[in-house]
């Protein structure tokens, strides 16, 4: 070989290994995505798994009753219920959801003061978020699998001043060995755990359930002394006179004479004073209301107690308490329209407990008939209740017309119109 191609030989070798890299690497970024092969997607992929398995009870003492709830995660549901992993649940395999746990789930929980009993079921619902930290779920809406729970609750009676609560729990399932459970009472929580190894739990009170309050004291209605009647008295006196009438019309002369006949009369009048007593009742003093204090003072407990009657659960209890500030027609209507106002959406027996009431009165006039008095007022009711872990708060303000009377010596609501109604 010449040395001038020897030269060229080794100079086209030198510039061939300067460029190789370069050009390696120009074919590595220049790739066509249309010649990547891809998996299609199909319809049943698995659902991505929960960021945690949820297994949560909540247990919360109210004023004459204990609400026991507890939230599943949905993929441990679908799991134990057999049904079909999903990516997220429409509203019919949300309902079939809950349908399946509810079937099964009605006796897994009792409870009550140093004995469990059955309680009352309300149901299990699907819940959107996580425990306490649920998000509102419209009715029909799709809802992602991971973000998805299954509740169940329960209510039980609570008598005043327990000393212990027991409380048995069976629903483990999947595998389940605990239920960490929170005891709400008051504005403080504990926890406590329910375990499969032993059949009950029990939470010792200690004196930290708060007392129901009280109904509010109404002025009273100042009840005049009755007539006391001396009938045995009266009978003396009409039996003498008729003798006496008798005998002077006859020209008759009165039996003993008329100093003994009169002494006699007198002194049968003075015994037979105390022998046969009749009670007259007079009624009632009722003081005439016209200015904003005096309607104010009368007005506020009475709209106060209406709201203190919803923390009985019986509706023989409420209706009797109710009764105490209502009289009349108005005591059903009020009695519905009061029961949906406190009831949280959709859950039947979670009832918000009212915590600050204040009344406004702004005009008063007497009543056109009777006695009493008709108000224009405006009140507010603030109210808190626990449900799922976390508390809901309601603020109710009302502007109405309100018609307050006498009855059987005590003041009432008779009559109420409501010109506003509207949530703050």
């Amino acid at each position: 070989m010449k040395p001038g191609s020897m030269q060229f030989l080794m100079r086209w070798m030198l510039i061939t290994a300067l460029a190789l890299p370069a050009l390696l690497s120009a074919q590595t970024l220049q790739f066509d995505p249309s010649k990547i092969l891809t998996q299609p997607a199909t319809q049943n992929a698995a659902p991505e798994l929960p960021a945690e398995v949820i297994s949560q009870g909540y247990l919360y003492l109210e004023p004459n009753q204990m609400r026991f709830e507890v939230l599943f995660d949905a993929t441990t549901v679908l799991a134990w219920a057999k049904m079909p992993a999903a990516i997220s649940l429409n509203a019919d395999e949300q309902k079939a959801l809950a349908d399946a746990l509810e079937a099964k789930a009605a006796d897994w929980c009792r409870a009550g003061v140093g004995k469990p009993a059955e309680g009352n079921f309300l149901g299990a619902s699907i819940i959107k978020g996580k425990p306490g930290a649920t998000l509102p779920l419209e009715e029909g809406d799709s809802l992602p699998t991971r973000e998805a729970m299954v509740g169940l609750m329960w209510e039980f009676p609570l008598p005043p001043l327990p000393d212990e609560i027991t409380l048995q729990w069976t629903g483990y399932i999947q595998g389940q060995k605990r239920l960490p459970i929170r005891v709400f009472f008051g504005v403080k929580s504990d926890v406590i755990e329910a375990d499969a190894a032993s059949k009950q739990v029990r939470w010792r009170v200690k004196g930290r359930l708060p007392m129901p309050a009280p109904l509010a004291a109404v002025p009273k209605i100042e009840t005049l002394p009755p007539w006391r009647v001396p009938m045995a008295s009266v009978i003396w006196f009409c039996g003498g006179l008729v003798i006496f009438l008798l005998v002077r019309r006859k020209s008759h002369r009165l039996p003993g004479g008329a100093v003994s006949f009169l002494g006699a009369w007198f002194i049968g009048a003075l015994l037979t004073w105390p022998l046969f007593v009749v009670t007259v009742p007079r009624g009632s003093s009722v003081p005439e209301v016209s200015d904003n204090t005096q309607a104010e003072a009368i007005l506020a407990p009475l709209l106060r107690n209406v709201y203190r009657a919803f923390d009985y659960r019986t509706e023989s209890d409420i209706y009797d308490t109710l009764a105490r500030s209502v009289d009349g027609e108005l005591l059903r209507k009020l009695y519905l329209e009061t029961l949906q106002a406190l009831t949280l959406e959709g859950r039947e027996g979670t009832r918000v407990t009212i915590s600050e009431f204040s009344v406004e009165i702004m005009a008063v006039k007497p009543a056109s008939t009777g006695q009493g008095f008709i108000t224009d007022c405006q009140w507010t009711a603030l109210g808190t209740v626990g449900h799922w872990g976390h508390a809901h708060t309601r603020v109710n303000r009302y502007t109405a017309t309100v018609t307050v009377a006498p009855v059987e010596s005590e003041w009432k609501v008779v009559a109420l119109e409501v010109q506003e109604a509207r949530r703050i």
